[in-house]
């Protein structure tokens, strides 16, 4: 391989796509390099192509930015909007630009696209690593995390590639020789997505993988017996794990909507929405409006607050080895009542400050009113309906893998703010840029054999 320029920008590109699932100091330095090769390679060309394929996603998602962009400028501080809103679409989402104006051809989206893949089931066996052996099984409350660092994020990443892979499992021939590789690579991400145990993520992914199965377990008896043994070997193998029945059974455990943190960080949400219905707190302002509206919603118990700072008090002095001869006297019933307490009120302030809402909707809804509401799902409602379309009407496998990661990631956002998680949308954008390109040729190349 010679350096050339070109070169040098695609060595880069799939680095940054492997360092995506080990690094994220890594990703940004190799996003860095390649936003950088990319404007060298603007101003050379002076020109971008923009073909008929293009222009509705970036209209689309443009109409979102749009809308983010004037809850920025209308927000309480423009700056921080300022900031947020070229996070949010100017660094994150230069992967989708850098694959749609540079890489824009067959080989060197196939690429990227491999490497994506390729990294991801290095930390997908990771997480089976640590799941099996650092954290033994125990489903119900360990969270494994691979090279991220954190279990949200690569619930995230789950999201993202494990509809992907259960497509390539189907439509094995875009692989070519590596077709029969599609299986276990599915089967290793699907190990991943259970011992992460982020139940959103269960939910999402369950939802579109049982989709995908429905919609090509009818076309022959052998796929169908064999997703119908897959999913009883699968089921059988979970349900006789407790860890799992665990977890699992906490999905129905809430008593009430008062009583489970997430409702309460939505309620707050609802109130912020209400209070600013159309361009809501202004972009980057959720955080400090969340923060005040929170106490407000939901006052401190000044009695529980007193009974935590007994117990905090009485930690303190036996760590100390000094208790007082009334705290060694405390019975067992009081020192648990104090208990209580303690773990309630570290729980409010815990909730208290939180930075997001659990729920890009809400968030939206929350932060940018129903104009930046209107935004998103318009945005990402687009591409869903364009690329199922695409799907059904050309029997396109990348539409279908668009379809599939885009719906999966729009379905964990009703229990998590992945849109606000950088690592996870900048690999989101970097994996429909491939895809669309991919998508392209394939129908491409469809209409060339049908016109021979």
């Amino acid at each position: 391989m010679s350096f050339s320029l070109a070169n040098i920008f695609l060595i880069a590109i799939c680095l940054f796509a492997v360092t995506s699932f080990l690094s994220i100091a890594a990703t940004n330095v190799f996003l860095g390099i390649s936003t950088l090769l990319f404007l060298i390679n603007l101003y050379r060309d002076k020109r971008v192509n923009l073909n008929e394929d293009k222009v509705p996603y970036l209209k689309a998602i443009g109409v979102f930015a749009s809308t983010l962009l004037i809850s920025a400028l209308c927000s309480g501080d423009i700056v921080q909007g300022l900031k947020t809103w070229a996070d949010f679409f100017l660094w994150r989402f230069m992967p989708f630009l850098i694959l749609l104006f540079v890489f824009d051809n067959k080989e060197d989206a196939k690429k990227v696209y491999c490497a994506i893949l390729g990294a991801f089931l290095v930390d997908a066996l990771y997480v089976i690593y640590q799941g099996v052996f650092v954290y033994k099984l125990n489903i119900n409350w360990a969270r494994p995390y691979g090279f991220t660092g954190h279990p949200m994020t690569f619930a995230g990443f789950l999201c993202i590639i494990v509809p992907v892979l259960l497509v390539l499992v189907f439509e094995s021939k875009v692989l070519g020789k590596y077709g029969k590789l599609a299986l276990p690579a599915f089967i290793v991400g699907v190990g991943a997505l259970v011992l992460n145990s982020t139940r959103g993520a269960w939910l999402a992914v369950g939802i579109v993988v049982s989709l995908i199965c429905l919609n090509y377990m009818f076309r022959s008896k052998r796929i169908f017996i064999g997703c119908v043994a897959l999913m009883l070997v699968g089921g059988l193998l979970l349900v006789n794990n407790q860890a799992f029945m665990k977890r699992v059974n906490t999905f129905s455990s809430v008593k009430s909507a008062t009583q489970d943190p997430r409702f309460k960080i939505w309620d707050v949400s609802v109130v912020l929405f209400k209070e600013h219905p159309v361009l809501g707190v202004g972009l980057g302002q959720f955080k400090d409006e969340y923060r005040e509206r929170h106490s407000k919603v939901y006052p401190v118990n000044e009695k529980q607050k007193k009974l935590a700072t007994e117990y905090k008090k009485y930690l303190d002095n036996r760590k100390k080895k000094k208790l007082t001869p009334a705290q060694k006297k405390m019975t067992k019933a009081k020192r648990l009542e104090l208990q209580k307490a303690y773990v309630a009120q570290r729980k409010y302030e815990v909730i208290g400050r939180l930075t997001h809402a659990h729920n890009n909707f809400l968030q939206m809804l929350g932060e940018n009113g129903l104009v930046g509401f209107a935004g998103y799902v318009f945005a990402f409602g687009y591409i869903l309906w364009r690329n199922i379309k695409n799907y059904f009407v050309n029997k396109n496998p990348y539409a279908l893998m668009i379809a599939g990661s885009t719906g999966a990631l729009v379905l964990q956002g009703l229990t998590e703010y992945n849109f606000g998680n950088g690592a996870v949308m900048k690999l989101y954008w970097l994996v429909l840029g491939c895809l669309v390109v991919l998508a392209r040729y394939y129908n491409k190349e469809n209409d060339e054999k049908e016109t021979k």
